[in-house]
């Protein structure tokens, strides 16, 4: 997505230390570019809490920095790619550089799949869902819902609850004290409530309530407000010549004379 390379501006920068460097000079070129672009993931990381309403951890670790080498004078900041089954960092992270249509979440795809969540539409916590620190749903709770409505893949089959189940899970239990609970997809009250999936409650006799735990919503465009080209640019002025002449006095302190290397 960003790429430090010597194939650009960054050349004559590089041809003013060679005769000083010597052959030590692929090695602090490689450590300039690194260093230069880890300070432009950092900037980028120091935006992200403003443009994300609480980022999760996972989401301030969405950047992940390849570094350049001697023999492939060339760093990079990409997205960071997803482990298993998790939605990856360019999924959620690329409207925001790039602008346009959010991706569907993991939970969302198995909803409309299964014909459940609307073309066109997202998923987004109801007041009544259970969130964490970030306000994001709780992974329990989506995965009950997914499993409710059978909306699990051929893999995750047996997760998904039987009608036997639903009907107990309807009922409650007298012994427990448990209250009857079941999900509906729909717009309640005569449509005049939002589209999603409410949790009804029965409380016996004395009737039943409902509560939105999902509300589908119109599935959200972005426009670029994360300027990663524009920060890299911005880095590379204001760095690459200074780490490039501190890796060259470096590499030039600590490299072994090569008379000494023969002995070795």
């Amino acid at each position: 997505m960003i790429t430090f390379s010597v194939k650009s501006d960054l050349e004559d920068t590089v041809s003013q230390w060679a005769r000083i460097a010597g052959d030590q000079m692929p090695f602090a070129t490689a450590v300039a570019l690194t260093r230069t672009a880890k300070a432009a993931k950092e900037e980028v990381e120091r935006q992200l809490p403003s443009l994300i309403d609480r980022p999760t951890p996972y989401t301030m670790r969405g950047f992940r920095l390849y570094p350049a080498t001697k023999t492939k004078l060339l760093a990079e900041v990409d997205f960071r790619p997803a482990f298993g089954r998790g939605t990856s960092a360019r999924d959620y992270l690329s409207p925001l550089v790039y602008g346009g249509e959010r991706k569907l979440k993991a939970f969302e795809r198995s909803l409309q799949r299964t014909g459940l969540l609307p073309s066109g539409y997202a998923a987004v916590p109801g007041s009544a869902a259970k969130t964490d620190a970030y306000g994001n749903m709780s992974r329990g709770q989506i995965v009950q819902i997914v499993a409710y409505f059978k909306a699990f893949g051929q893999q995750g089959y047996s997760a998904n609850t039987t009608d036997k189940r639903r009907a107990a899970m309807a009922r409650g239990s007298k012994r427990t004290g448990a209250r009857g609970i079941s999900y509906f997809i729909g717009r309640p009250g005569g449509g005049r409530m939002p589209l999603g999936v409410w949790q009804k409650t029965s409380f016996g006799a004395a009737g039943s309530a409902i509560k939105p735990i999902i509300i589908f919503v119109s599935l959200p465009t972005y426009r670029q407000q994360l300027d990663v080209p524009g920060i890299a640019k911005r880095v590379i002025a204001e760095r690459f010549a200074d780490e490039l002449r501190r890796s060259v006095t470096d590499a030039k302190r600590t490299a072994i004379p090569k008379s000494q290397m023969k002995l070795i």
